[in-house]
């Protein structure tokens, strides 16, 4: 290795030592007396709240009996096969579609008044021959 390399890897090592220690205080000012240090309280550190679960889903009522009405009707084999369209509001539920007899109109009304939570049932199902 040169002379050269050696003064200047040196000098580069001093430089950066002496970098270092600038406005530093010596070590008996920052930490004080052992006095200070024991009668001071370290400040209070700040409470985070945590992660909270989040709140769970409104379920809307009328939407889950509507949905209630229509499974019942399509596990009816009479009248699962109709595309019978359902409306729910605050227990009275409304049917609306196609059958092809009166009978089935009858039988879909009688389905869906039976579902749990059905307080009236607004038949507006219409007798298309062939539907």
């Amino acid at each position: 290795m040169s002379v050269r390399l050696v003064i200047w890897i040196a000098s580069g090592t001093l430089v950066a030592a002496a970098l270092a220690a600038c406005g530093d205080e010596p070590l008996a000012a920052r930490v004080g007396s052992a006095d200070q240090a024991t009668s001071q309280s370290p400040a209070p550190l700040p409470v985070v709240a945590g992660p909270q679960a989040p709140a769970a889903p409104k379920v809307d009522e009328n939407a889950a009996l509507a949905v209630r009405v229509i499974a019942a009707l399509r596990r009816d084999p009479g009248v699962g096969k109709l595309g019978i369209d359902v409306v729910s509001a605050d227990g009275a539920v409304t049917l609306f579609g196609t059958t092809p007899t009166a009978g089935d109109r009858e039988k879909a009304a009688r389905v869906a008044a039976g579902v749990d939570g059905v307080r009236s049932v607004m038949n507006n199902l219409v007798i298309v021959a062939g539907s």
